[in-house]
């Protein structure tokens, strides 16, 4: 078995024998280390899973560690045709095994995939990562098939994604995630494990899928916690006041008007958002 000095250079070797430059634009940061890409895997049952889906997945690191793990259906994602041969060239190797989709996740239809219970696993690039991560909770939203998500994020996105109320780092993103998944950071991943070196640390998020109310659309909770959070430091009242008057937000909703948005538990805010549709139903 190849070591990780040795695994660095071959990608590296890959990477220059395809003419291939990691841009930033496309927030591309490889990892190479087999040991940290094996720990990503693990966090997924291979069992478990009808197809795993992986975003952006390059070389094609996780990919193999999937495959060796014995995943029996991936289908990739990516974005950039530059690394076509290489995954063209693992895809030969598993035809069974892998689908091949060279598309910007952004665009991906999801609903169509004829797949009961499936994972998402990713190195997700910076720049877009909370993108795609509401774009897979409005999918879960509406098809409910993703079952578990397997996310890298710049750490300080993360913290957000895992916050609960009262902290600094909570807000819609933290509110929005755990309205439909059990989250927690797994592990945390230095800068220097990535080529190139990101200025930055990541995370690995788990998202845990978990039953949410029916009564409640995604969309009334997005708008609720839009309009809570566009001026944080303001107290609740003043933010929800062209929704909800403060009689009604206390003797109704029983939220104390005074309270600021980020004292409000993620759990409140699913019932304000509840009760806000059931009172206004006929709008």
């Amino acid at each position: 078995m190849p070591n990780n000095l040795e695994n660095t250079h071959y990608y590296k070797k890959l990477l220059e024998l395809e003419g291939i430059k990691p841009t930033k634009k496309l927030g591309q940061n490889f990892i190479f280390d087999k040991n940290i890409l094996n720990k990503i895997v693990s966090l997924l049952d291979p069992t478990s899973t009808d197809l795993v889906i992986e975003i952006g997945p390059g070389l094609g690191g996780l990919t193999e560690a999937m495959l060796n793990s014995g995943f029996k259906k991936i289908l990739l994602i990516e974005k950039d045709k530059q690394f076509s041969n290489i995954l063209k060239d693992i895809k030969s190797k598993f035809p069974k095994n892998l689908e091949l989709q060279f598309e910007d996740a952004l665009n991906f239809d999801f609903s169509s995939l004829d797949f009961k219970n499936i994972s998402v696993i990713s190195n997700l690039p910076y720049n877009v990562a909370t993108k795609i991560l509401t774009k897979l909770l409005f999918e879960q939203y509406n098809t409910k098939k993703f079952d578990n998500l397997i996310l890298m994020f710049q750490r300080e996105v993360a913290e957000r994604i895992v916050a609960k109320h009262s902290t600094n780092n909570y807000g819609r993103l933290s509110i929005i995630s755990q309205y439909l998944y059990e989250c927690s950071i797994s592990f945390n991943l230095n800068p220097s494990i990535f080529y190139p070196k990101p200025k930055v640390e990541s995370s690995i998020v788990t998202f845990n899928s978990k039953k949410t109310p029916q009564n409640l659309k995604i969309s009334t909770l997005e708008e609720i916690t839009r309009l809570s959070f566009n001026q944080r430091r303001k107290m609740i009242k003043s933010n929800l006041k062209s929704i909800i008057d403060e009689k009604t937000l206390e003797e109704v909703y029983e939220i104390n008007p005074n309270s600021r948005p980020e004292n409000i538990s993620a759990q409140d805010y699913i019932r304000i958002s509840q009760l806000y549709e059931k009172l206004n139903i006929s709008n």
